[in-house]
């Protein structure tokens, strides 16, 4: 590669944002295989095992990413005390994160095992699917707990920058995931055929060994062995308070997306099994942009936290941007292979010739905004990292309740138009969003927040 050449690339991407942003990215896709392993096995059984996964992982993310977000308030705090140079103070942050996130994971793992969940009755018609959904939700949720724990040292690793650590923890989980799935759903070297029940089984034990992973990884880091975050004068509730604050509008945001788009499927059902089907199909390919996406925009919030920790506004705009810029090539670049690649996409997810055939120009149209949606994510995670979570969570309340779920059922509905009028109105709230974010984030209000 010739200097001008290295120059373009540098000036386009910092290699600052690029060398936080990649480990992220292959971390964040790693975690997108874990879905799409599972819809993609699953396929095999019928549309009604691959509606049920669709459903029940949508419904155990409702849940899991609203309480994940302890884990974007914990960054958020350690990425400023790292930007100050305070690095025990930045240790002792992850104790008071675990305070919070460690008898919360027991609360809600009891809850999930032991207690129906009776949305999924309210989401799913079909008694077959329905009984599916509850299995698989139930054995999803022996997992919560390590998941929990999982994101409070995913906090700590983030906001200092070691990224690295979340991306070998990903790799890890699908790797072992992968292998658990073939072995739980279709009964392969003399273990039960479980199916679904085996997805969801193979997805839980994977996170666990995860979890060991990453707790070794954090009594081995030389940051923490220098500066034990496990001690007792390290518990500050104005910290747990702290992380607290800038989660809760998090956590907010995400139940209210999550649970968005477990109405937005309500809406699908409404139409048929196989539109349901086609749309997890679709939500698992989308997660192919979106999760690296967001994983370009971890590393763009540790950057601004980092930056406005050391008072230095001006590069803190300039990551916001820079990060920008590298999820629209990425994000870009992966909408036109939806477009060019459909049907082979769709194809290996499912051999169902008509779940294909309603899943083909809904792909095609959430390849054709793929860069609006990089613009909108990047720049939401780079805002909370700066601590504008309730802002992002206003923004987000009103476009997917007010505006997207409204017109989704209008176009799907009301108008007839059947799942390509449910994921137009997707495409139309990405091009939307993208435009508030940018209008928030060219405005100074956010670099002013204290953490």
């Amino acid at each position: 590669m010739t200097r001008p050449t290295r120059n373009l690339l540098h000036n386009f991407i910092p290699e600052r944002v690029f060398k936080l942003a990649f480990p992220v990215m292959l971390g964040m896709m790693s975690q997108v295989l874990l879905n799409v392993v599972d819809a993609a096995m699953v396929g095999r059984l019928g549309a009604g095992s691959l509606a049920a996964v669709g459903l029940g992982s949508m419904t155990f993310l409702v849940v899991a990413l609203t309480f994940e977000s302890l884990g974007t308030g914990t960054q958020i705090i350690v990425s400023r005390r790292w930007g100050e140079k305070k690095r025990e103070a930045a240790s002792s942050i992850l104790l008071n994160s675990l305070v919070l996130t460690v008898p919360l994971g027991l609360l809600l793992t009891s809850m999930g095992v032991f207690e129906a969940l009776p949305f999924i009755h309210f989401l799913v018609k079909d008694p077959e699917v329905r009984a599916m959904t509850s299995d698989y939700v139930r054995l999803r949720f022996l997992g919560l707990f390590f998941f929990l724990v999982f994101t409070s040292f995913r906090g700590y690793f983030d906001g200092v920058g070691k990224t690295r650590i979340r991306m070998e923890y990903m790799i890890l989980v699908v790797s072992l995931n992968v292998l658990l799935n073939y072995l739980l759903i279709f009964g392969k070297w003399g273990f039960p055929r479980l199916e679904v029940a085996g997805a969801a089984l193979a997805t839980t034990l994977s996170v666990m060994v995860g979890s060991v992973y990453i707790l070794i990884c954090a009594l081995r880091d030389k940051i923490l062995r220098r500066y034990p975050f496990f001690r007792r004068n390290h518990i500050h509730p104005g910290i747990i308070k702290k992380i607290v604050i800038f989660s809760l509008p998090k956590g907010a945001r995400m139940f209210f997306i999550f649970t968005s788009f477990l109405l937005f499927l309500k809406i699908i059902g409404m139409i048929g099994v196989k539109e349901l089907a086609a749309s997890n199909i679709l939500l698992a390919i989308l997660s192919f942009s979106f999760m690296p996406g967001m994983g370009i925009g971890v590393a763009g919030a540790t950057l601004i936290g980092q930056s406005l920790g050391g008072h230095k506004f001006r590069a803190a705009r300039h990551y916001g941007w820079a990060s920008v810029r590298f999820g629209m090539l990425f994000m870009g670049l992966s909408g036109i292979c939806f477009i060019i690649f459909a049907r082979p996409i769709l194809t290996i997810f499912t051999p169902d010739l008509a779940v294909i055939s309603v899943g083909f120009a809904p792909l095609i149209i959430l390849g054709a905004v793929q860069i609006f949606d990089a613009i909108g994510i990047v720049l939401a995670q780079c805002l909370e990292g700066a601590g504008a979570t309730p802002w992002v969570m206003r923004a987000d309340l009103v476009i997917h309740w007010l505006f997207l779920l409204p017109l989704a059922y209008l176009l799907a509905i009301v108008l007839g138009w059947g799942l390509v009028g449910a994921w137009a109105s997707i495409g139309v709230g990405m091009v939307l969003y993208a435009l508030v974010m940018i209008w928030k984030f060219r405005s100074d209000s956010w670099m002013n927040i204290t953490a």
